[in-house]
């Protein structure tokens, strides 16, 4: 062992410093002597990292690095970034000022850190804690890159039934979102973004916002066409996210298609307030359309929402109310209805390329503002119809679907719904021309089960022939019997 490791283990660090200099002074260019006042420093490091002792802790680091010790000597290097590591936590737990960290990032952002380790680990874990005590963090994290983490810190977390980012996603999360929401980033760090984006999701399918990040980073660079291809990715796997529907507007380039997705953001389902800026940003086109009706129908809504919140209500926006177009509107406008009808097109363009599906609609519940469809005796389901008018019970209609499979079974999403001509299949629709006869205590007319009742209190009797129309309901998760609802039953007049 030598004298200077043994005055290391002996606790006199600071003659284990001056020695070490000495020997350095004497001997400028011996790697030996170099690490041996390298582990020094390492020590010295180790009883500074607090922020009262700060410009010690820099002193010393910078005498480090001023060394040049090779980077052969690893072990050197990983311990002193130990040290660092420690340094950082203790500065975000003491609450350090901005200039601190951004002083000890300038020192370390050309490291280097050895991929999937522990240390990595500790070092970007770390830099990511000081998020919001400084802005030059983002430096480091870009430097370092998410790839680099061990796989395991891309898994979900799941904490007592609750399901938590993983360390990686939180880092990619991070860095996407101080980079997109800069006014003007820096094209290289975009270009490093759109990278680790592309890494993790070749990599990782358990993070879903991959191509929603993808668009904001090719917006931010003013790459129009590549932004709006992976938001239509996205959007064709989360149709329902009002924030995609906002960032397609924002990117397209057409007046009228930037209108119809904004109406289609703001009768997504979230909590209130989310929709704010969405809904002002729609509210200003409309009156500059002369759309004063829904205009003012979400100017109320708005306005509501702001007072709910506690929000500030600007002498601006009050002053809408006294223009001389609000007082002139006098009937109130179905606002989700004029935006769910406006926002058809743009949503039929998302869709342009999924299969289509022939079903009709069985049921409309008001209560609920749902229209009930089936399409086969395995594929049904219901969707928001925003008390369109012109949905009716027994409508022919064309589905673009999702399949999602759950803890529930499988269920179909209604991506995009519009009417058609075309029947759907006869295992769930039929029109049958025959008498009516009883079989079994009951009524039939050809296959399909009457209300005898019902077609009695029209005028109708067992023999009669008669024309029935009915769709075959969708059968529980529970084993019954098969259910046909009559739709219209009349006598074909006799020519």
């Amino acid at each position: 062992m030598s004298v200077i490791d043994e005055l290391r283990r002996e606790g006199e660090v600071f003659q284990a410093y001056e020695l070490a200099k000495e020997r350095l002074r004497n001997k400028p260019d011996q790697d030996l002597v170099k690490h041996d006042l390298g582990r020094v420093l390492t020590d010295l490091l180790q009883k500074n990292c607090y922020l009262a002792q700060a410009d010690q802790f820099f002193e010393y680091l910078n005498e480090f690095y001023a060394l040049e010790v090779s980077k052969r000597n690893s072990v050197i290097h990983e311990n002193i970034m130990w040290q660092v590591g420690k340094f950082i936590k203790e500065l975000t737990r003491a609450e350090a000022p901005s200039e601190v960290f951004d002083r000890l990032y300038d020192i370390i952002a050309d490291v280097d850190l050895p991929s999937g380790t522990s240390l990595f680990t500790f070092i970007t874990s770390s830099v990511l804690e000081t998020k919001e005590l400084n802005d030059s963090y983002i430096r480091i994290l870009l430097k370092l890159r998410v790839r680099h983490l061990p796989k395991n810190h891309f898994e979900a977390i799941n904490e007592g039934g609750e399901k938590k980012p993983s360390l990686g996603e939180l880092l990619l999360l991070t860095i996407a979102k101080n980079l997109t929401n800069r006014e003007n980033p820096d094209e290289s760090d975009v270009q490093i973004l759109l990278e680790e984006l592309s890494f993790v999701g070749e990599n990782y399918t358990n993070i879903p916002y991959i191509d929603y990040y993808r668009a904001k980073a090719y917006h931010a660079i003013g790459d129009k066409k590549k932004a709006e291809e992976a938001i239509l990715a996205y959007l064709k796997k989360r149709s329902k996210e009002y924030l995609a529907w906002e960032l397609f507007s924002d990117i397209s380039e057409d007046k009228e298609r930037k209108v119809q997705a904004l109406c289609k953001t703001v009768i997504c389902h979230t909590r209130p307030g989310q929709l704010l800026r969405s809904q002002t940003k729609l509210f200003y086109i409309l009156v500059k359309e002369k759309e004063f009706g829904v205009a003012k129908a979400l100017y109320n809504t708005i306005t509501e929402i702001k007072k709910e919140l506690r929000k500030n209500i600007s002498d601006e926006w009050q002053s809408f109310s006294n223009d001389t177009w609000f007082k002139n509107v006098k009937k109130q406008l179905d606002l989700s209805n004029y935006c769910y009808n406006r926002s058809k097109e743009i949503v039929a363009y998302v869709f342009k390329d999924w299969k289509s599906h022939n079903g009709i609609i069985y049921g409309l519940n008001l209560a609920k503002d749902l229209a009930e469809f089936v399409v086969a005796d395995d594929v049904h389901g219901a969707y928001k119809y925003f008390g369109d008018k012109n949905i009716r019970v027994g409508d022919f209609v064309s589905l673009k679907l999702q399949r999602v499979a759950n803890h529930e079974g499988v269920k179909y999403k209604a991506l995009y719904v519009e009417k058609s001509e075309k029947r759907p299949k006869r295992t769930v629709y039929k029109v049958v021309e025959d008498e009516i006869r009883e079989e079994n205590e009951r009524c039939y007319v050809g296959s399909v089960p009457i209300n005898y009742s019902f077609a009695e209190s029209k005028g109708y009797k067992l023999g009669d022939v008669v024309r029935v129309k009915a769709v075959k309901l969708p059968s529980s998760r529970f084993k019954e019997n098969v259910k046909w609802k009559v739709l219209s039953l009349y006598k074909k007049e006799a020519k």
